[in-house]
């Protein structure tokens, strides 16, 4: 991710509709598989700014890796001390050490040539009968200047992500897209956006909202959070996984 894209995060992650959404929706899978549960050993792998390392620890105890020590120094701005610097391909921890893992939007990075193998990688450290909870970008028909500022190498299908998964061992329990409501919203939004900035700077769609704007978007995340308790979308802009070892 580009340096100033941590700062236009750290910003906005408290309050803009996309970050509050996936985030409700991150508490919402822990809380169906660990109810009542705040024994955990949690690790939150490419942990960025530290906000969900923070929703998460009244599930146990939190740890967070980042290559990034602009992330870094925002985990720390936050007050969490559990962080280090380190890649996905080198996490420094123990075979079977947490109960839960967490890959939320980085298996896409361009950092990441070998995804298969970063995930043989946390399916080193996750615990027999962990899980791994994964958030990623969906679908290559979305590619935009969003992916390019965000430095992203891909954007995944329902049927590779899950093949990946069980080619290194894991059984998926549930996978599903999600923000489907706004998915023909977005397809446009970005067409046209990357044609209106043809030549210019790459930038992503995160920035500041109408604060009606906003709470209608959030709200639409929170419906479909309830829904995938029941119910897998066909479509959507980012993709939800849950993993078992």
């Amino acid at each position: 991710m580009l340096k100033r894209e941590y700062e236009v995060m750290y910003d906005q992650e408290e309050k803009h509709w996309w970050y509050v959404g996936k985030r409700n929706l991150i508490l919402s899978l822990f809380k169906r598989q660990y109810k009542g549960r705040a024994d955990l050993k949690i690790l939150d792998v490419g942990c960025g700014t530290g906000i969900i390392m923070k929703s998460l620890s009244k599930f146990g105890e939190v740890y967070g890796v980042d290559v990034s020590p602009e992330a870094i120094k925002f985990c720390r701005r936050r007050g969490l001390k559990n962080v280090k610097k380190g890649s996905i391909d080198n996490l420094g921890f123990k075979k079977e050490t947490f109960d839960a893992v967490g890959c939320f939007d980085v298996l896409y990075h361009k950092a990441i040539r070998d995804d298969e193998a970063a995930l043989k990688q946390l399916y080193g450290i996750c615990k027999k009968g962990g899980h791994l909870f994964i958030t990623d970008s969906a679908m290559k028909c979305l590619w935009s200047q969003h992916d390019i500022a965000t430095q992203a190498r891909t954007r995944y299908s329902k049927e590779e992500m899950k093949a990946k998964l069980e080619r290194v061992g894991f059984t998926v329990e549930k996978i599903s897209y999600y923000n489907t409501f706004l998915f023909p919203a977005v397809f446009l939004y970005r067409k046209i956006f990357d044609r209106i900035r043809e030549g210019k700077e790459a930038k992503s769609d995160i920035g500041n909202t109408n604060p009606i704007i906003n709470e209608i978007l959030k709200r639409l995340l929170f419906l479909e959070a309830r829904l995938l308790k029941r119910i897998n979308f066909p479509v959507g802009v980012s993709i939800v996984c849950v993993a078992r070892k």
